[in-house]
């Protein structure tokens, strides 16, 4: 893992960014719960920079 941040859109999940062959991809997880823990919701497709896949799922931090 390179990098995570809480999504912007979606104030209970956070993106998990990581890095395969060069081309970079979330897996964006439903933050835990008291009554349920955290689990994955979906991998985003891969893209070229860190940067594009910020662009389409953009951070809630400033």
């Amino acid at each position: 893992m390179i990098d995570k941040y809480p999504l912007l859109k979606e104030k209970d999940k956070t993106m998990f960014v990581f890095e395969k062959s060069g081309k970079y991809y979330g897996h964006i997880v439903k933050n835990k719960t008291d009554k349920a823990p955290a689990k994955l919701i979906f991998e985003t497709p891969k893209f070229g920079t860190v940067e594009e896949l910020k662009a389409e799922y953009p951070s809630a931090e400033v």
